[in-house]
C-alpha cells in the first residue's frame, strides 16, 4: 500500500467518524423550513453536512474490506496457519472498544432515565425495548439490528455486528483456497462460513448489502489495473455522487421508489472502491502522500468516537428537553440551539480521545496478550526432579526451595533458546 493511499484512509476514516457525530448532535437543530423559507449559507452548509451518516457507514464498509478482506485475499499462498492470530488481531480490534463502550453506555442511559424521566426522548418509540439488560449480551455476541434489538441508545453499534461477521466468515468461506490446512478443515471451515452468513441474512437487515460493499473493498486490493488512472478524477466522481445521492435521495421520493435507496448507496459504494482503485495505482507519490500528520492522529481515534458519541447525544438531548421543553429542539434554531449543538459535537471528540487513550490505542498489548503462548515453547523440556537437587549427594529439593530452583532451570533453557 502506498502513503497516498494510507495516508487518505486515515483522512477518510475521521472524516466519516464526525460526519455519524454531526448528523446525531445535529438532531438539536431542526432547520423545517428549509425548503420554504430563504436562509443564510451557513444554515444551507449544516443541512448539507448533517446528511452524510449512512453514506460514512458505506465508506467504513468499503475501507474495511479494502484493509482485512484485501489482505487476505493477497495472501492467500501463505505457507504457515493464520487463523489464530487472524482471529485474535480482529477480536482484540473491536472489542477492546465495544467492551467499555457499552459500559459506558448503559451508564450514560441509566442517568439519564433517571434524570430526564420526562424529556420525550428515552420513552420514544424508536427506543421502545431497548434498554433490556438482556440486549448488552447480544450486542456483545454482535447480533445488533440483525437477530436482536440495539443496546441503549448506542444504535451506531449496528455497523460493529456486520462487520465482526464479515471478519468471521470471509477467511472461512476462501478456506478451500488455502493450503496450509487439511481438506477436511477446510471444507468444514467453508460449511461453517456458509452456514453463518445464511443465518445471518435471514432477517431482513443491512447485512447482506454492507457485506458486498465490503467485499468489494477486498476486491479492490487485489485489482491489477484501475478503471480510472487519474486519482483527483475519481476523488472528483465520488464527490460528486455522494452529493447527488445525498440531495436526491431522500425523503418522498425513496417513500415512492424505495429501491432508490439501494441504486444510491451502490453508487456511493462503487465509486468510493474505484477512488481507492486509482489511488493504489497513482504515479509520482499519489495526491494524499504529502498530508498533514494531524489526519492519522485524528484517525487514531476514530473508532472510539464512533462508538461513544450516541449516548453523550441523546442523554444531552434529553436534559435539553427537560430544562427548556421537549420541543425546544423543534424551533428554527437560535444562537443557542447553534452553541449547544457545537459544544456537543466538541464534548464528544474530547470523549473519545480520552476513551481511546484507555482502550483504542493500547490494542497493540491486548493482542500480544492474546498471542502470546500459554503453554512452554516446543521444544522447551520440563526438568527433572535430579536437576532439582540442592545437594551434593543429588537428593531432591521439596516445598518452596524445589519451586525456585524450578523456575531458575526453567530460565536458563530459554535464554539458551533465546541465544
Amino acid at each position: 500500500m502506498n502513503k497516498s493511499v494510507s495516508n487518505f484512509l486515515a483522512l477518510a476514516r475521521w472524516i466519516a467518524a464526525l460526519a455519524v457525530v454531526i448528523t446525531h448532535a445535529g438532531q438539536l437543530i431542526q432547520i423545517s423550513d428549509i425548503m420554504v423559507a430563504p436562509h443564510g449559507p451557513g444554515v444551507y452548509a449544516w443541512w448539507f453536512l448533517a446528511g452524510f451518516s449512512h453514506q460514512a457507514v458505506l465508506v467504513f464498509f468499503v475501507m474495511s474490506g479494502f484493509l482485512i478482506g484485501g489482505d487476505l485475499l493477497r495472501r492467500l499462498d501463505r505457507t504457515e496457519p493464520f487463523l489464530k492470530h487472524y482471529m485474535i488481531d480482529r477480536f482484540s480490534r473491536i472489542y477492546i472498544v465495544m467492551v467499555p463502550a457499552l459500559a459506558y453506555g448503559f451508564v450514560v442511559d441509566s442517568l439519564g432515565r433517571r434524570i430526564f424521566p420526562n424529556s420525550g426522548i428515552y420513552d420514544g418509540a424508536f427506543f421502545d425495548g431497548v434498554f433490556s439488560p438482556i440486549n448488552i449480551l447480544w450486542t456483545l455476541l454482535q447480533q445488533q439490528h440483525i437477530w436482536a434489538p440495539q443496546a441503549g441508545t448506542n444504535g451506531p453499534l449496528w455497523s460493529l455486528a456486520c462487520e465482526m461477521w464479515y471478519y468471521i466468515t470471509f477467511p472461512l468461506l476462501l478456506a478451500p483456497f488455502s493450503r496450509v490446512y487439511s481438506t477436511g478443515f477446510r471444507l468444514a471451515a467453508f460449511a461453517c462460513g456458509a452456514l453463518a452468513v445464511i443465518v445471518m441474512s435471514i432477517p431482513q437487515s443491512f447485512f447482506l448489502f454492507g457485506y458486498g460493499a465490503w467485499t468489494l473493498g477486498a476486491l479492490v486490493r487485489v485489482a491489477r489495473r484501475p478503471f480510472i488512472k487519474s486519482a483527483w478524477l475519481s476523488l472528483g466522481v465520488f464527490l460528486a455522487t455522494a452529493t447527488l445521492m445525498r440531495l436526491g435521495a431522500r425523503g418522498p421520493l425513496v417513500a415512492a421508489y424505495p429501491f432508490l435507496k439501494s441504486l444510491a448507496d451502490t453508487c456511493v459504494v462503487a465509486t468510493f472502491a474505484n477512488l481507492l482503485l486509482s489511488l493504489c495505482f497513482a504515479t509520482a507519490g499519489g495526491p494524499f502522500a504529502n498530508l498533514s500528520p494531524i489526519h492519522r492522529r485524528l484517525s487514531d481515534f476514530s473508532y472510539s468516537l464512533y462508538a461513544t458519541h450516541a449516548p453523550l447525544c441523546f442523554f444531552v438531548w434529553a436534559g435539553v428537553g427537560s430544562l427548556l421543553g421537549r420541543d425546544w429542539y423543534k424551533e428554527l434554531p437560535t444562537p443557542l440551539h447553534w452553541t449547544l449543538a457545537f459544544a456537543l459535537i466538541g464534548a464528544a471528540i474530547a470523549f473519545a480521545y480520552g476513551f481511546s487513550r484507555l482502550t483504542e490505542a493500547r490494542t497493540k498489548q491486548l493482542r500480544d496478550f492474546f498471542a502470546r503462548p500459554a503453554l512452554p515453547e516446543q521444544g522447551r523440556r520440563v526438568p527433572q526432579v535430579a536437576e532439582l537437587s540442592g545437594s551434593r549427594s543429588g537428593q531432591p529439593l521439596r516445598g518452596s526451595a524445589a519451586r525456585a530452583a524450578a523456575r531458575r532451570a526453567i530460565g536458563t533453557r530459554k535464554g539458551e533458546q533465546e541465544t
